[in-house]
Formats: structure tokens, C-alpha cells, sequence
């Protein structure tokens, strides 16, 4: 299965047969590139985004994970994005109060010889890999984290290059790169990803279960969109702080000190007794970030000094800064969640909640299309699983209507995905600029989008795709014409509800159709009164 090139829709339904894909609002692609790298010894490695690879568990993830922006609309044919052509330079005199553009492959590089056209880290990622190698590798080692303080990989995580007439040069680079300090270039959101903030990352986390408990983290941030002023960790606000003093691995707040060291770095220190979280400041503006969680109890304890000593180690790295830009005006966006291991969507009030939203929604579907089915439906939190990330509370059921279509030469009802989104963290309407910029949905590139507003404030926003797929020459089947809707309903009481259906050829489908079955659904069932807060850490 190669999720960079197959169709997210495709590649949901070959992962989970028994289940329907997801709107196209997710992007497979973006959770591929943005992941966390899992590797599987004695533990699992948590690394950054971009080459090292993931699990094909991320058709799974895209029902709870909000995909990331792809590449505008018409860059391809924009001489202003050919990567040939410098941009122009600009003048950041507050990098804080400053962004940059999201960039798809930024922190990569297309490898097209033994890797298979996937891209790997750039020269800037494998420095801030060899620098945190050589810095924590000892660290890491004497704690049990890593084997020996180069991190070497086993042989048999690349010996499928021999195995498919690769040479030996090919295996050799796929040990080195296998090995060390997985990292990986990371695109953060500031203003609800008006701008973005760029920087490397990179860590290693244990299995508990089926899920990561993360043991040791670092990034390296580039100039831009932080500030080096103690306070939480949280998109929700902008410039975002780079380092907390308050409480966030226990509920007491961290003994906090700040010193100066040599060469005008600034160092900062958040000891919470069974983690220590700690930052440097270098006079060009970069920062690193590093954290050390032993409050689970894991058999790795925390080395303070050793830490530091590891950290102060570190280079003060020049980075390639010439998109940087002053932050302008802004959409003004409700203040969002902050991810929560998604403990509100676990919780029996959130799935209650949906299940009685969904309850009523069935209802008025049967009103219309008796035969209809809409399943009961679940709470879900999308956005990144990160730390002081933005999340969009929402609610999710998958449902038919009593159309007959052919998907995957498959006849049945046409499926649909009913999806209410909850105040918070997002604005009215769809993107333009092809990225995730606060509002709910992007016109992805080959849509038809429209958006507009009736007079009790209500507004609305279609997205339309068709494509026409013809038997290729000694083929034996019939062409037919594939439609993709995802349209959404905006309340003026700060909810919506939006509908994905796809379907094949002349089903009597169309905007008016969905938009009068969106315009009877009900209001969604929440709690009112519990409304986004800014975390103490």
C-alpha cells in the first residue's frame, strides 16, 4: 500500500473493507508526511514528520486526526513558488510577531534512488540529527533508553534492499539513516494556521498498551512565531510561548530558574521532580527545547545535570529564514480546544451527547428517506495529538440513503458520513488559499467550491468533485463518472453540520438536495457552558 500516491478514499476503504471513507477534508497524505515515525525493538522510537515513515495505521487515524494543508491551488504554475527563484528579502524586526507559509515539503528533499521517490530529511535535518546524536546518545545509553549512544539500527530494518536486488551502498545508507536520533522537520500552527511556525523534532517514547509514553523529547525551533517569555504551551495563543512555568506533568508547578550562559545563550529550567523541561535561547533567535518525563514511572529515571550538560552541548544552528514574515491582519478565531489525550471525546457525557444528537438526526433523516440508516455515532477530537495543540470537538456517524450506486463495482445505497463540529477553534466557511487557515474545510485542488450566507446568518459552503475514469486501451469495463460532495451548514449559534456522500454517474444527487437535508438536521446536543480555557502549563 503506498500511501503517497493512492487515493486517501481508496486507500480507507483497501485498509477497512467493512467501513466507509472518510470526507475528503482528511488528507492521508499530510498524516504520512506529519506523523510520528514508530520504530519497533524493545521500545518505540517517537521521531518527527517527513521520511522515516509510519505505520499504515493512518488510514485508521484519519477519523480522529485533522489532516494538515496541502500545496495551494495553482503553485505548480506560480513562478513565485519555483524553488530556482529566491524569495525576495524581507525584514522581520519582531521574529515573535512573525510567521511562515506553510510549505509542504519543507524540512525534505525527493529522494529518487533506492528509497523510491519518498523524501527524506534535508541537510538541515541531518545536521540537528547528527548534533542530537552526538549530544544525547551517552544520555540516552546510560538511562537504557537506546542500546549504545549511536543508536545503531538492526540490520534487519533494511535488509528488504538486499532482498529486492538493491546493493550494498543502499543498505548501508538505509543503516545510517535508520540509525541516530530520529528526526524529523515539523510545521506548527500559530492563529489558527494563519501562519506557521517551523522547527525539528525529535524524541523516543515506550509502548504501554496500544498507545506511546513519551520518556525523552527535543526541538529545535527556527526564528519565528515564539517567544522565549515563560507561559503555557498552547496554540490557542500567539506569539505561542516556548517553555512553561506552570504545572503540566503533576499538578504542582515547577521549580523555575533562569541563567545566562556563555556565547549569549539564555537557559531556562522547569524541574517537576520526576520531569524536567528545559530551554536555550541562542542570540540568533533559534531556540531548543528538551524534555525528560519519568512521572509515569518508567525505568529511565531523569538525570538533571546530565541533561543540561547534554542540552548546553548543543550547536547554535543557522537555518534558512528568508520566508519568514511579519504577521498581518488576521481572521479573528473562538478561542479552540487544547488536545487532551481525548479525554472529553472518551467521556459518557460527550458520548451520550452525540448519541442523543444523532438520536434525533435519524428521525428527521426517516422523515425524509424512510428507508435511510444513520449509525449511532460517536464524539471525536480532531486536530494534531501534540502537546498545547488547537482540537475541534465533533461529532461523527456514518449512514445510507435509499439511492442505488456502484462504488468499487460494489451496487448499493449511497454512504454518507454526518459530521457536527461544536464550537470552537474554527471560522465560517472554506479556505481559498489551500491551506488550513481557521476555517473548517479547504477547496482541495480539482473542487468546485462555493460558500454564501442567508439572511438569518446561516451560512453555507459546497465542495464538489467529479472526475470521469475510461477503460485504457484492451480494457474491458464500462467508464463512469465519480462525484465527491462534502457540504457544510454554519449555524449563527456557532455550531455546523456538515454531509460527505460519493456516489457514481446519474444518482439523483445534488446541492439542493443535501443543502434541504442539512437545513432540517437538528441542533447538536452539548454542554453549553463548557467552553475552551487556556491550560495553566
Amino acid at each position: 500500500m503506498n500511501l503517497q500516491d493512492d487515493d486517501p478514499g481508496e486507500v480507507f476503504r483497501k485498509a477497512m473493507p467493512e467501513a466507509e471513507p472518510p470526507p475528503a477534508r482528511f488528507d492521508l497524505d499530510r498524516i504520512v508526511r506529519d506523523g510520528y515515525r514508530v520504530r519497533r525493538r524493545h521500545r518505540a522510537v517517537l521521531g518527527g514528520a517527513a521520511a522515516s515513515g509510519v505505520a499504515a495505521v493512518a488510514a485508521v487515524l484519519a477519523l480522529s486526526v485533522t489532516g494538515m494543508p496541502g500545496t495551494p491551488t495553482g503553485a505548480a504554475d506560480d513562478p513565485s513558488t519555483d524553488a530556482s527563484t529566491p524569495p525576495e528579502a524581507v525584514v522581520v524586526e519582531d521574529p515573535a510577531m512573525a510567521g511562515y507559509p506553510y510549505a509542504e515539503e519543507w524540512g525534505t528533499v525527493a529522494d529518487g534512488d533506492w528509497a523510491g521517490g519518498v523524501y527524506r530529511e534535508n541537510e538541515e535535518a541531518a545536521e540537528v540529527k547528527a548534533a542530537a546524536t552526538e549530544a544525547f546518545g551517552q544520555l540516552l545509553a546510560e538511562a537504557g533508553v537506546w542500546d549504545d549512544p549511536a543508536n545503531t539500527a538492526p540490520e534487519d530494518e533494511c535488509s528488504w534492499i538486499l532482498t529486492e536486488d538493491g546493493s550494498q551502498e543502499e543498505f548501508d545508507a538505509c543503516i545510517i539513516g535508520q540509525s541516530g536520533m530520529p528526526v524529523g522537520a515539523h510545521q506548527k500552527p500559530g492563529n489558527y494556521g494563519q501562519t506557521f511556525l517551523r522547527s525539528f523534532k525529535g524524541g523516543e517514547s515506550e509502548e504501554e498498551g496500544f498507545a506511546l509514553r513519551t520518556i525523552f523529547e527535543f526541538e529545535v525551533a527556527l526564528p519565528g512565531g515564539w517567544t522565549a517569555e515563560p507561559g503555557p504551551i498552547t496554540e490557542q495563543l500567539f506569539p505561542q510561548h516556548f517553555i512553561s512555568d506552570g504545572p503540566y506533568f503533576t499538578e504542582e508547578a515547577p521549580e523555575f530558574t533562569t541563567e545566562q550562559l556563555d556565547a549569549g545563550r539564555t537557559l531556562m529550567i522547569a524541574d517537576h521532580d520526576c520531569a524536567a523541561e528545559l530551554a536555550i535561547v541562542y542570540p540568533n533567535g533559534t531556540g531548543l527545547r528538551v524534555t525528560w518525563n519519568n512521572c509515569s514511572g518508567t525505568d529511565h529515571p531523569l538525570d538533571l545535570g546530565g541533561l543540561v550538560d547534554a542540552a548546553a552541548s548543543m550547536p547554535e544552528f543557522e537555518f534558512d529564514t528568508s520566508e519568514l514574515r511579519p504577521v498581518e491582519e488576521l481572521n479573528e478565531v473562538p478561542m479552540g480546544w487544547v488536545y487532551d489525550e481525548d479525554d472529553w471525546a472518551n467521556s459518557a457525557e460527550a458520548e451520550g451527547d452525540a448519541a442523543e444528537t444523532y438520536e434525533i438526526a435519524r428521525t428527521v433523516l426517516r422523515e425524509h428517506y424512510p428507508d435511510a440508516t444513520l449509525e449511532e455515532g460517536g464524539a471525536l477530537s480532531l486536530g494534531q495529538m501534540d502537546r498545547g495543540a488547537n482540537m475541534q470537538r465533533s461529532y461523527s456517524a456514518y449512514g445510507t440513503l435509499p439511492i442505488e450506486t456502484t462504488i468499487d463495482s460494489s451496487v448499493g445505497d449511497v454512504a454518507f458520513n454526518l459530521r457536527y463540529y461544536l464550537p470552537g477553534g474554527w471560522i465560517p466557511g472554506f479556505s481559498e488559499t489551500g491551506t488550513w487557515d481557521g476555517h473548517l474545510t479547504v477547496c482541495k485542488e480539482g473542487f468546485v467550491c462555493d460558500s454564501w450566507s442567508d439572511d438569518d446568518g446561516t451560512t453555507w459552503a459546497f465542495e464538489e468533485h467529479s472526475v470521469t475514469h475510461e477503460p485504457m486501451a484492451g480494457e474491458d469495463w464500462e467508464a463512469f463518472t465519480e462525484h465527491e460532495m462534502y457540504a457544510t451548514r454554519y449555524s449563527p449559534g456557532g455550531w455546523a453540520v456538515g454531509v460527505w456522500l460519493q456516489w457514481t454517474d446519474d444518482a439523483p444527487i445534488d446541492a439542493d438536495m443535501v443543502g434541504e437535508l442539512l437545513r432540517a438536521m437538528p441542533a447538536p446536543v452539548y454542554d453549553e457552558e463548557d467552553v475552551p480555557t487556556i491550560p495553566a502549563g
